[in-house]
């Protein structure tokens, strides 16, 4: 999952804590993960707190933390009825707990060589030491 996480932070923000993306909408997406408000919705009540999207701007280990509940939580054999795959997880993240469903957008593949990319270069890097 640590990878996995750290790959989503290299595509959604190219490892920026302080990125704040989609300022032409009314929920904006906040931190290294891009953290939207119902992400922080389903958070808050599974934990009862009440985190808010801007809470992620320059916080990454928030972001984190949010992002591996999330993800563990809407993407796993359970729900799925199989095991999840990298694009599962890049999809549930991007189009909330149903995304795993849609088909995959242009911007979606590239999104997906991106995070494939940087895991088969972490995984590379680890080989070697």
């Amino acid at each position: 999952m640590e990878l996995l996480i750290l790959a989503l932070i290299a595509v959604e923000s190219g490892g920026k804590d302080n990125a704040i993306g989609d300022k032409h909408l009314a929920q904006k997406a906040y931190g290294c993960l891009q953290i939207r408000q119902p992400v922080c919705n389903d958070y808050n009540k599974a934990h009862g707190t009440k985190h808010q999207a801007k809470d992620c701007l320059g916080n990454r280990e928030l972001s984190i933390k949010i992002c591996r509940w999330y993800l563990e939580h809407w993407c796993n054999p359970k729900r799925l009825g199989r095991n999840p795959l990298l694009n599962d997880y890049l999809m549930i993240w991007r189009g909330g707990p149903n995304g795993w469903k849609q088909k995959l957008a242009p911007i979606d593949k590239k999104r997906l060589a991106k995070a494939k990319a940087f895991i088969a270069k972490e995984e590379a890097k680890k080989k070697k030491k």
